[in-house]
């Protein structure tokens, strides 16, 4: 057999270097092994897709992550000047040239080039030794991330090129055209429905995706399309198949340990990144290094307290009576958590005696916990400086069943396609109920007799805060692929983005500063191109052209 690289963008980076650097599908991948000295046996099939759970999203998640999900979104808050990467989210000012949404364009288009790769090389470059059900597990898991990162392209940025590979571009990157948003949702439908039929069942727990774990992101994307027959169709399938259920009601663990390294590809996890401390910075999670109210937490030297829980998020908690995901999800003073600073028997936030001070991230009165690991000998050695080994999750089974209830509560309502729901709208089914009320149940809160779309989008915010989503929720609340938001619109000008000052002595609140301002338009929900990009494609700028499937 001839021996080839399976990643083999690397000669395309090495070919195109010089005439073009920012080229966003020329990012080179992460690991050179080549298939005719490697790839000879099921094992190493398996392990080829190891690298697309970890590095390729590295710039998305960490300030990308939060900026956009939680901080756009009014879950979280940050000081102007704080850092540059949050600054412009803080403020919708986010423009062409801002590191994060550079970053965020980088990274997604790095997993689609790894993914597209070993779909491209993978096939013809394995004996015949290695069964083809192996294989096409192996180029299932490539599509499922590669749908996943088209997903959040197209959420953030709207038409975006669909390149499955860039060898007919070279000598013309320049003029490469995006596709509209609807080809895009179509590519991310075909490549889901791929996965879903050839992807292993039940591998989950070991960190690869599953066969199911495609037909729950693919519930997502249907039900963000409005099609809402066919997301309850694919909720259902991962409902049948019995591999996922909720971590402290149908499994072992708690709602916070979840986002501990104890959590990690726990019975709840459809979809996780994989991150590893051992590698140092850009291979581990650094969420904490962000988030982690203060350095005493991490032990690390990190721990900057970038960004806040805001206000309006805490008061959310508080008015549902919500404790273990405001436990799991914020730290307030008065708080308790054993499973950090395990060897001096736990973390106090706000005890003067024992040297542990008020937590004020930003200005909120607060401090940010989930995916707040703590120090190196609290999870074995497994954290170090801005990187720590906590999976981070992209798709959980709390979220099925949520999709699932929308999905009825949608069909119900007859929301059409790019008008949305009514927000008063009222849903009394009963399987939509019991969807709802097992989330409602994991968090200890009573069941409901009936819900209205404004409190199932409350539920998902509260159960997913802090874990990049609720602002995708507000960009979608007025339907599929809509450019006009006034729903989304009065919800954020509604919201209380204040900050606090706070007695260090007494922990307590002792007055209140406004908020940033801005003013909020349709243009701030999609991202703008970045300008490397535009500047080395202008052609990223004209209309769109139809994918040729």
């Amino acid at each position: 057999m001839k021996t080839k690289y399976i990643f083999s963008f690397i000669v395309f980076a090495s070919m195109l270097s010089i005439s073009c650097k920012k080229d966003f599908f020329n990012r080179p991948p992460e690991n050179a092994s080549t298939v005719g000295t490697y790839y000879q046996t099921s094992d190493q099939v398996r392990s080829s897709t190891n690298i697309l759970y970890a590095a390729p999203w590295f710039g998305l998640n960490g300030k990308a992550f939060l900026a956009i999900g939680d901080l756009q979104a009014g879950n979280a808050i940050c000081y102007a000047g704080t850092d540059g990467s949050f600054d412009a989210f803080g403020a919708f000012g986010a423009g062409n040239a801002t590191q994060t949404v550079a970053s965020a364009w980088n990274s997604l288009y790095t997993v689609i080039a790894q993914a597209n790769a070993l779909l491209n090389n993978l096939p013809g470059a394995v004996p015949a030794s290695v069964p083809t059900s192996v294989v096409n597990n192996a180029l299932g898991e490539a599509r499922v991330m590669r749908a996943a990162a088209y997903f959040y392209l197209t959420r953030l940025f709207g038409n975006v090129p669909i390149i499955t590979d860039p060898s007919p571009y070279v000598g013309s990157f320049s003029t490469v055209r995006t596709n509209p948003v609807t080809d895009v949702y179509k590519f991310i439908t075909m490549d889901l429905q791929y996965a879903e039929s050839n992807c292993f069942p039940g591998v989950a727990s070991t960190g690869h995706v599953s066969s199911a774990s495609a037909s729950g992101l693919l519930a997502k994307v249907y039900l963000y399309q409005q099609k809402y027959d066919s997301a309850l169709i694919e909720v259902q399938k991962v409902i049948s198949s019995g591999e996922f259920g909720l971590v402290g009601l149908d499994a072992p663990g708690s709602y916070t340990q979840m986002f501990e390294l104890a959590g990690n590809n726990n019975k709840e996890s459809m979809i996780a990144l994989q991150w590893t401390s051992n590698g140092g910075y850009g291979f581990g999670n650094q969420l904490q290094s962000v988030i982690a109210p203060n350095t005493n937490i991490t032990g690390t030297g990190d721990g900057w307290g970038e960004l806040g829980p805001s206000l309006d998020l805490q008061n959310a908690f508080k008015n549902a009576g919500d404790s273990i995901r405001r436990h799991g999800c914020i730290m307030v003073n008065g708080d308790f958590y054993p499973e950090l600073h395990k060897k001096t028997g736990g973390y106090y936030v706000h005890r003067i005696d024992l040297g542990m001070g008020a937590v004020n991230a930003q200005g909120t009165g607060a401090g940010m916990k989930k995916y707040v690991v703590g120090t190196p000998d609290d999870n074995g050695g497994l954290s170090a400086f801005q990187a720590t080994s906590n999976n981070t999750y992209l798709l959980r089974y709390a979220d099925v069943l949520l999709i699932g209830a929308e999905a009825i509560l949608g069909k119900t309502a007859g929301a059409q396609p790019g008008q949305g729901i009514d927000t008063n709208a009222v849903c009394t089914d009963p399987v939509a109920l019991s969807y709802l009320n097992k989330v409602r149940q994991r968090a200890g809160l009573p069941a409901l007799a009936s819900f209205s779309y404004k409190q199932l989008l409350n539920e998902r915010r509260l159960e997913f805060a802090i874990e990049g989503d609720y602002w995708y929720d507000l960009q979608r609340i007025d339907g599929f692929n809509n450019a006009h938001h006034p729903t989304a619109i009065t919800i954020i000008n509604n919201q209380d983005r204040r900050t606090v000052n706070l007695d260090n002595t007494t922990g307590q609140i002792i007055g209140y500063n406004p908020g940033r301002s801005f003013t909020l338009t349709d243009a701030n929900f999609i991202l703008p191109y970045p300008a490397t990009e535009t500047a080395a494609n202008p052609s990223l700028l004209m209309p769109p052209v139809p994918y040729k499937f």
